[in-house]
């Protein structure tokens, strides 16, 4: 190809050659965990998983993550108490995904802050547009910056 055909840039691909991310992913279903967790750590990622809420959540306080996915419907607590309990020690993104979840407990989740909530069942390409945009939005601002004319990552043409 002659560079004026040259296809577009993924920035993202970008980030996750840069960085290894590390996911909490917290799904009650064995076979569902264990898909998705494959799925994720064949991007390269650090995934750590689980099917408990309160087992999440002392993950979360004892290691660090960049992201999680959480089921909002598991056994003991709530997906959304699993994110509120992580979020006040600690603020992280987080996808929410459920087959179940009524309207009210999809704006109250929305409504704490998690990034997205996914209705399940969803096709694995729908969750990996749905971790790309998470990173993009979360993590490209701090690491991927186009360079400034001394080719420096960030640097201002106004300095």
């Amino acid at each position: 190809r002659s560079s004026g055909d040259a296809l577009p840039h993924d920035r993202t691909q970008d980030l996750e050659m840069a960085r290894s991310f590390r996911v909490l992913l917290v799904e009650d279903n064995d076979p569902l965990r264990g898909c998705l967790d494959e799925f994720l750590a064949s991007r390269g990622w650090t995934v750590r998983s689980t099917g408990y809420g309160q087992e999440a959540v002392e993950l979360a306080l004892s290691m660090q993550f960049d992201f999680s996915i959480l089921d909002f419907h598991l056994r003991g607590m709530t997906g959304l108490e699993v994110f509120q309990a992580i979020t006040r020690q600690q603020p992280m993104p987080s996808i929410m995904m459920s087959g179940e979840a009524s309207h009210e407990e999809t704006v109250a989740a929305q409504s704490a802050g998690v990034f997205t909530f996914l209705q399940k069942p969803f096709e694995l390409n729908r969750l990996r547009s749905t971790v790309d945009l998470l990173i993009r939005h979360h993590f490209s601002r701090l690491q991927l910056r186009p360079p400034g004319p001394t080719g420096n990552p960030g640097s201002d043409p106004g300095a």
